[in-house]
């Protein structure tokens, strides 16, 4: 298991700066050789999954939640959710639904386990191409114009990110997950974040999971922070 103990996880690879020029070339032709990396400030102790070697991220999974539930017999439901609700991050998908890089916390501070995902997608189409310019709440207020559009604006909320802007949206969702779980619906805490690229019109998804569902505020706070916190570094 590879542990990330310091400050900052690297998403690779996730689009090429433009420049701030309004008329400059279309960023969605840059080399992705040049693309610029999410770097995310992760506070505690955090293991680092592969979406493409599946096998190694079972289990890393299962190192994960044994570490953050532990290994008692009366636990051993506990750890089937847990393990129901991650290894969802391990189900093939086509290369443009795939992670670029995901995240699992064990412990935000010594002693207080904290199952939390943050996973880093890089659409390679999603560009605001409307939006006049390439300030992040240019590119926003294209973004949720969009929504408007597609009748699908409720909910999003604005947040203010170290290099750029991001649309928030939050839910509780409901996974059933039938083998042996007798069909129960596991809750879990996501929120989505829409977060712009840097003098360009494109974004990235960093959405953040957690089966702690009864506390979505506290989680709030924590993912608001590490989206805020948040920001490109040159390739």
């Amino acid at each position: 298991m590879r542990s990330v103990n310091s400050r900052e996880g690297e998403a690779p690879r996730a689009t090429d700066p433009d420049a701030t020029d309004p008329d400059a070339a279309d960023p969605n032709t840059a080399d992705p050789e040049c693309a610029p990396r999410l770097v995310l400030r992760l506070p505690g102790t955090w293991v680092q999954l592969d979406s493409h070697r599946p096998d190694l991220t079972r289990s890393r999974i299962h190192a994960f939640v044994e570490l953050a539930i532990g290994r008692a017999d009366e636990l051993a439901q506990a750890r089937h959710d847990m393990r129901g609700v991650l290894g969802l991050l391990a189900e093939p998908a086509p290369e443009a639904a795939a992670p670029e890089s995901t995240f699992l916390c064990h412990e935000v501070a010594r002693g207080t386990p904290t199952p939390l995902a943050v996973a880093v997608f890089s659409p390679a189409t999603i560009s605001m191409s409307p939006a006049v310019g390439t300030r992040p709440g240019t590119v926003i207020d294209a973004f949720v114009a969009a929504m408007e559009a597609m009748g699908d604006a409720d909910g999003w909320s604005r947040l203010e990110c170290a290099d750029g802007e991001a649309a928030r949206r939050w839910r509780i969702a409901e996974t059933v997950v039938t083998e042996g779980a007798e069909g129960l619906p596991l809750r879990s805490f996501v929120a989505d974040y829409w977060r712009t690229v840097p003098s360009t019109k494109r974004l990235v998804l960093v959405t953040v999971t957690s089966p702690l569902a009864d506390i979505p505020r506290t989680l709030l706070r924590l993912a608001d922070a590490i989206v805020a916190g948040s920001r490109f570094a040159p390739a």
